[in-house]
C-alpha cells in the first residue's frame, strides 16, 4: 500500500536554497501535493522536501487559500478540503498573506490590464503583486502563468 504523503511532511527535508530563501506558493502545487493521483504528484513531493529541507519557506495568500480549499472540496470532499485548510494554515514553513482590497486593485492594474491578452486569474494576478512588491523572483506552481509573468518556477 502507497503512503499517503500529506502536506505537513513537506517541511522536513533538502535543496540548495539558503535559510532566507522565499518562494511564493501556488494552488496548483498545493494540490500536487496533497492528492497522490495528481500528475505532479512526484515531482511536487521532491521539490517541497528538498526546499523545505534547506530552511526555505513558502509565501501564499488568502486567495490561494481560498482557491486550494474550493477545488479540494470538490476533488476529496469536506473533511479532506477541511484537514488540508487546516494543516496549511497551522504549518510554520508557510506564512499567509491577506489579501486586502488596495491590493486587489493594485493587481488587477499592473497584472491583469497589462496582460489583457492572458487568461490570469485573480489569484494570479494578486500573487504576481506580492511577488513583485517582496522582490519574490520564484514561484511553487505548475501554472505557467507564472513564466508569462516574468517569474520563475521552482525546478
Amino acid at each position: 500500500m502507497r503512503r499517503r504523503t500529506s502536506l505537513s511532511d513537506m517541511t522536513s527535508t533538502s535543496r540548495r536554497h539558503s535559510k532566507n530563501d522565499t518562494v511564493l506558493v501556488d494552488t496548483s502545487a498545493l494540490l500536487a501535493l496533497g492528492a497522490p493521483r495528481d500528475q505532479y504528484h512526484t515531482r511536487a513531493v521532491a521539490l517541497a522536501r528538498a526546499y523545505f529541507g534547506t530552511g526555505g519557506r513558502m509565501v501564499g495568500t488568502t486567495l490561494v487559500l481560498a482557491e486550494f480549499h474550493a477545488l479540494a472540496l470538490h476533488r476529496q470532499g469536506s473533511d479532506a478540503a477541511r484537514e488540508g485548510l487546516r494543516r496549511l494554515s497551522e504549518d510554520p514553513g508557510y506564512e499567509w498573506r491577506d489579501v486586502p482590497v488596495e491590493l486587489v486593485r493594485d493587481a488587477t492594474d499592473a497584472w491583469l490590464a497589462r496582460f489583457a491578452d492572458q487568461a490570469f486569474s485573480l489569484t494570479d494576478a494578486v500573487s504576481f503583486e506580492i511577488m513583485r512588491r517582496e522582490k519574490i523572483s520564484t514561484a511553487f506552481a505548475f501554472d505557467r502563468h507564472f513564466v508569462t509573468a516574468g517569474f520563475e518556477l521552482l525546478a
